[in-house]
């Protein structure tokens, strides 16, 4: 199952989709993907300040976490 969230704003286009995969004993594996476009120069600094600083990175990692610690309550 998957779930896409899309969406764009001045600098990107961009897509984060959760795949969702069923375990067992009544588990769950819950994965993210994003996908952007950066045009433009505007849309190049953009990319280096989010990609290339890792921020992006690390905000996905801290969304998945927080999903863990919910969905585990």
């Amino acid at each position: 199952m998957e779930l896409v969230l899309e969406g764009e704003h001045r600098f990107s286009r961009y897509a984060l989709i959760f795949h969702l995969e069923a375990l067992h004993a009544g588990r769950s594996r819950v994965r993210a993907e994003t996908r952007a476009a950066f045009p433009g120069v505007r849309g190049g600094a953009y990319r280096a300040l989010v990609i290339g600083t890792r921020a992006h990175v690390l905000v996905t990692k801290r969304l998945l976490h927080t999903v863990r610690t919910r969905a585990e309550r």
